[in-house]
């Protein structure tokens, strides 16, 4: 892996731009310039800065077939245009980023590198910790082993919550804690958090889901499942999405 960006790579360079000119008319009369980039996880970015295109592709993917490297390239340029990218190039990525080795790969640096931060179990108005202890004991056995649970730093609406299974680690976003958002909201995402942890490494018709339908079937004898996931959709304008 290299510690900075890496710009002597005149065949990805002309890769992305022979792929971007040729498909979308928008890039055409345009620089493009590209790079690997030692990004922790699988992540790719595309920016414009001034008139040149400036793509970013993590360096995981360095040795990645060309067909890989075009999925990812095509992809990228079809969120900025909002367009939908073609299904062989969302399969392609696909394959790629469910291999064992690169999913492995992936995982030892994150196990590494990344830092998970916590502002803390304790909130203003809901303890996670306690909530936490309580869905463990009544419906997991106290067979749930979180290393860390606590509200995250910045509050997000886009992902109420989210487990980590390299550090073993549950956060929610702080939007949730909040006097108006009732015990058993915050508990039901937590709960679904801790299903992760159940489900995390389980697969559906071969293929690695992350909501799969018996993550679903689990996730509907939450108690309060109904109530929870209607506050939630009514609540203050937050998305149906929770990891």
């Amino acid at each position: 892996m290299v510690s900075q960006e890496d710009k002597s790579l005149p065949d990805l360079q002309w890769l992305c731009r022979s792929i971007l000119q040729e498909a979308f008319t928008e890039f055409r009369n345009t620089k493009v310039d590209a790079c690997f980039y030692p990004y922790i996880g699988l992540t790719h970015t595309i920016r414009r800065k001034g008139s040149m295109w400036m793509v970013r592709i993590s360096d995981h993917c360095r040795n990645a077939p060309r067909l890989v490297l075009e999925a990812i390239v095509m992809i990228l340029a079809s969120k900025v245009l909002r367009r939908r990218p073609r299904q062989k190039y969302l399969q392609a990525y696909e394959l790629f980023r469910n291999d064992p080795s690169i999913a492995a790969a992936v995982r030892e640096r994150r196990l590494q590198k990344g830092r998970k931060h916590l502002a803390g179990e304790a909130g203003k108005h809901h303890s996670l910790r306690e909530i936490y202890q309580e869905l463990n004991d009544g419906y997991f056995n106290n067979q749930i082993e979180i290393r860390r649970i606590g509200w995250g730093l910045r509050k997000s609406r886009g992902r109420l919550g989210h487990y980590d299974p390299v550090h073993h680690t549950i956060t929610l976003s702080p939007v949730l804690d909040e006097p108006a958002v009732p015990r058993f909201v915050v508990r039901y995402i937590v709960y679904h958090e801790m299903l992760h942890a159940v489900f995390e490494g389980t697969t559906s018709g071969g293929t690695r889901r992350h909501h799969h339908s018996e993550f679903h079937r689990a996730e509907r004898a939450y108690p309060d499942f109904a109530s929870a996931k209607k506050f939630l959709s009514e609540y203050n304008g937050i998305p149906r999405q929770y990891a």
